[in-house]
């Protein structure tokens, strides 16, 4: 990526570099955390949070039975939802069970090292898109974590 004097938001780095290793259906996946805590009533957001997503399948943790009743009903609804936010198709199923409701809705990525097999072209894609980036600690960094999200 080139410095054209203007900074770049890194979600939209973000959002490039899965646009071109090809899993952009990936990238609004992840999204759906974000989208769950925008879209989503204050008293759904107390009661059930998205816990995992993967190929479209959404896997939403609530606080008891009476919730998972009432959000198993609301499931096209909270589906349609979330998909004209993401994109059409990106949400295919929501899954609702009872547990634990964490703290704080995140996505579920453990940023690693790149390992010895990862793609030497993703490898070269990662190492184009963050060049600009004169700051060694956070080019690190970000070349780790978009390593991690891609392998998954």
């Amino acid at each position: 990526m080139e410095r054209k004097g203007q900074p770049v938001a890194v979600n939209k780095l973000v959002e490039k570099f899965f646009r071109e290793i090809g899993q952009e259906q990936r990238f609004r996946e992840l999204k759906v955390f974000e989208v769950w805590e925008q879209l989503m009533g204050e008293e759904i957001r107390e009661n059930a949070r998205p816990v995992s997503v993967n190929q479209g399948r959404l896997l939403v943790v609530v606080r008891n039975s009476i919730w998972l009743t009432e959000l198993g009903f609301a499931r096209q609804k909270i589906k349609g939802k979330l998909n004209r936010a993401l994109g059409k198709g990106t949400i295919k199923d929501i899954t609702f069970r009872i547990g634990p409701i964490p703290e704080k809705t995140e996505a579920k990525i453990q940023p690693g090292k790149i390992s010895g097999k990862a793609d030497p072209e993703l490898a070269e894609k990662i190492e184009r898109m963050l060049g600009a980036l004169d700051d060694r600690r956070l080019k690190e960094l970000l070349k780790n974590w978009l390593s991690a999200l891609a392998e998954r």
